[in-house]
């Protein structure tokens, strides 16, 4: 068997031969001057035995130091320090122990320093937020908290306190819903002005406990700038079709005057009254749909099988099946929905695409049912998209822009989304999920 010398078993090896060599040079010599045989192993005993003590203490010691050293490197380490390296010049048993511990406090030490600047990172990001952010332990006390939140919760000082105290300076409702954890759109009046605040409530698990995270924004003067835009979208929407109706309108009857006064073409007066009437009809309708937008009542929800629904919009506009139909009832408004269902489709059979490649798939996705309603027609503009469900907003030169926001006011009472995305090889697909079942 082959020993490295700077090995323990190596070191061992070696002082062990050099002493039974020694030995048995004493033991000669004194054969030699004919020393008694007993006389002579005491000898060389009493010569080699200590020498044997002392070199063995010696080796020991030696790698004492490098396990104290590595017992001390591991305590460091448990208390996070990373600091201690040990010199890897000895050769011994432990030279792999050390370098292994070298590496490990290297990586690690990199380790935490890229940890920390992520944390800087992150702090910073959070601190930089127009929101509000304050993260409460499970005894509502604020571990956590942003610059802005305590601009928001009109309090310097938040670390320690409780939820309940950092709200003492907020309006009565404002309060309410925080203490009551209330997810959503906050509004109320204050000095004579709408407040808007936007508040959300998640838990998260932090050192194995539950957290709690709000978020807080005020956003009234975003909606009160958006409420605006939409309030001159509406009233220029308006003026147009209005317009549009009435300076034919005028223009006729202007036009029936000076043929009664003058008492000629008064075989034109019938289509002329018709026009007037056709337009005033035009106009009446246009005026009822917005109404029907700003009247929308909540959804009466009750359980529905589905094919007499897909039945009955299938005799107002025709569609392809995809998939059979579930038969498992749903929890919907049936005249709600059945209109969603006509707005779509009425704008997929006008989106100028073949009418024959519209069509519907509807399947079950857990505790809510999926429909998605697809064409081949020009499709939407990707950077329109988002403004396709707004109010007041159309591609159609006719069109209100009442259709599509009235079906994702209706989808949202259902507790769901409605989401346009336009398909690769031309068309647009529109895709909205209802409830199965009741929820609480």
């Amino acid at each position: 068997m082959k020993y490295n010398m700077g090995s323990l078993a190596g070191k061992m090896s070696c002082f062990a031969t050099i002493f039974i060599l020694l030995a048995t040079g004493i033991q000669g010599t004194l054969y030699v001057i004919e020393a008694p045989f007993l006389v002579g192993l005491l000898i060389s005993l009493l010569i080699t035995l200590p020498l044997v003590f002392f070199s063995c203490e010696y080796i020991f010691q030696q790698h004492k130091r490098t396990i104290d050293t590595l017992t001390n490197g591991l305590k460091s380490i448990h208390d996070n320090d990373f600091s201690i390296r040990i010199s890897e010049h000895q050769q011994s048993d432990l030279s792999t122990a050390v370098s292994m511990y070298n590496k490990l406090t290297t990586h690690l030490k990199k380790q935490r320093q890229t940890l920390n600047q992520r944390e800087i990172l992150l702090d910073s990001i959070v601190q930089a937020s127009p929101m509000g952010i304050v993260l409460l332990d499970p005894f509502k006390h604020i571990v956590y908290f942003n610059n802005e939140s305590t601009q928001l919760l009109k309090s310097s000082k938040l670390d320690g306190m409780t939820l309940h105290q950092c709200c003492e300076n907020l309006h009565p409702y404002l309060q309410k819903s925080i203490a009551q954890a209330q997810s959503g759109m906050i509004s109320f009046e204050q000095d004579d002005t709408k407040q808007s605040y936007y508040l959300s409530f998640k838990t998260v698990t932090f050192n194995h406990q539950p957290h709690q995270l709000m978020i807080l924004k005020n956003v009234s003067q975003e909606l009160s700038q958006e409420e605006l835009n939409m309030w001159k979208n509406a009233i220029r929407l308006i003026s147009h079709e209005l317009n549009n109706s009435l300076a034919p309108i005028s223009s006729l009857t202007s036009s029936a005057k000076t043929m009664l006064a003058q008492n000629k073409h008064l075989e034109l007066l019938p289509d002329i009254l018709q026009t007037i009437d056709q337009r005033t009809l035009n106009l009446s309708e246009f005026i009822a749909q917005y109404a029907r937008f700003a009247r929308l009542p909540k959804p009466n929800l009750h359980y529905h099988p589905l094919k007499p629904l897909f039945d009955q919009v299938r005799t107002l506009y025709s569609f392809e099946l995809l998939a059979p139909l579930p038969t498992e009832q749903a929890y919907f408004d049936m005249t709600q929905i059945e209109q969603v269902l006509i707005n779509i489709l009425k704008n997929a059979h006008q989106s100028g695409g073949d009418i024959a490649q519209v069509a519907v798939k509807v399947v079950k996705d857990y505790d809510r049912l999926r429909i998605a309603i697809v064409d081949r027609g020009t499709g939407i503009v990707n950077g329109n998209l988002h403004q396709a469900l707004l109010p007041f907003y159309s591609t159609k030169q006719d069109g209100s822009g009442i259709g599509l926001s009235l079906c994702n006011d209706i989808i949202h009472a259902h507790q769901g989304q409605i989401k346009l995305k336009n398909r690769a090889q031309g068309g647009l697909m529109v895709e909205f999920d209802i409830p199965l079942r009741e929820t609480s």
